[in-house]
């Protein structure tokens, strides 16, 4: 059987070729796997049944493993093909930077491909009360000079917003008697905590901060877990035995249990406790969102983040949620130059 070759000659299979390379730059790992649908790889990728889009998965994805369940949500895993990125770009005469292939592609495909959202005010759908848009799905790397090109060079996030909500949520109903000493000194100092608690379990930095956030998140440590994947059966051991994660537990626990009681109902699930934060954050959110227009400054709303092109007083928006939601939060601004 002769080997397909594209005719990168015609314009509508450049265009389906560079499309599908921007995706894959942009939104794919070169080092770590992650789950996509067929659905949606057919979308940005090409159908795997046809020539070009069999020949494009080939170049762009390695498969990590084949296991996938629709009943059970579970999609197959990819990462990014570096040695396939390479080769396409070449095909396709892209200019890119060799120490830095995936990022530089990635931004230059990023421009072109989504001008129309900076052409007019951003649009975003409500889901589970965020704010959503598709630029949010772009690497953050590239996500940060995609908008720097553009002149939201500011970028603003309520420093610790699920722990310091939950604290003050609890706090509010009157109900806890003892002080919340892990979540609150997690408020405090969550970086060095996090460092002590990865050299505990011998795990890295990012996966302690995703065991935390899962935590808070309302995740068990019951097997199948989304905590329980990301560990060895020793790191999975420590975990169990930490002294200072078993205490933010039994603390998220009294904190839950306050607010629960304060709504009348025994108990809440997790699914619920993470509607309930998420109507508070967008209630924080909709109040920096109203700030930012009075003073015709335009944003980029990320979960409970944003882009800006010009500054705002830090502080005294603070005072602002505060004296309208109740709640009292801290803001922290990067500015990428």
């Amino acid at each position: 059987m002769k080997k397909y070759k594209p005719n990168f000659n015609d314009p509508r299979v450049a265009s389906k070729a560079k499309s599908a390379l921007g995706w894959a730059t942009q939104q794919l790992h070169e080092h770590k796997y992650a789950g996509w649908s067929t659905r949606h790889l057919d979308k940005r990728i090409g159908y795997s049944h046809t020539n070009l889009g069999k020949f494009l998965r080939q170049q762009l994805l390695i498969t990590h493993n084949n296991h996938y369940s629709m009943e059970q949500g579970y999609t197959k895993q990819y990462r990014l093909n570096l040695h396939g990125v390479y080769r396409l770009a070449q095909q396709l005469n892209i200019e890119y930077n060799p120490r830095k292939l995936r990022r530089s592609i990635g931004v230059k495909t990023a421009i072109e491909q989504y001008q129309h959202h900076f052409d007019s005010p951003f649009h975003y759908e409500l889901k589970s009360n965020r704010y959503w848009n598709e630029l949010q799905h772009i690497r953050t790397d590239i996500r940060t000079r995609l908008f720097a090109y553009h002149g939201f060079t500011l970028n603003y996030d309520i420093e610790n917003a699920l722990p310091t909500v939950i604290a003050q949520t609890a706090r509010d109903t009157g109900r806890i008697r003892k002080q919340l000493h892990t979540v609150e000194e997690y408020v405090l100092d969550p970086h060095g905590l996090r460092q002590n608690f990865a050299q505990a379990l011998g795990v890295d930095v990012a996966t302690a901060k995703k065991i935390i956030v899962a935590t808070f998140n309302g995740a068990t440590l019951r097997p199948g877990s989304r905590i329980e994947e990301m560990l060895t059966r020793l790191q999975m051991h420590k975990l169990k035995h930490n002294t200072w994660y078993l205490t933010l537990k039994q603390d998220l626990n009294r904190a839950w249990s306050a607010i629960a009681r304060d709504q009348g109902v025994r108990s809440i699930p997790s699914r619920k406790r993470m509607e309930i934060y998420l109507g508070i954050e967008r209630k924080i959110v909709n109040v920096i969102k109203h700030e930012f227009s009075k003073k015709n400054i335009q944003i980029f709303l990320e979960h409970d983040g944003w882009r800006a092109k010009d500054w705002i007083d830090p502080h005294q928006l603070k005072l602002t949620v505060q004296k309208k939601t109740g709640y009292r939060v801290e803001f922290a601004c990067e500015v990428y130059r």
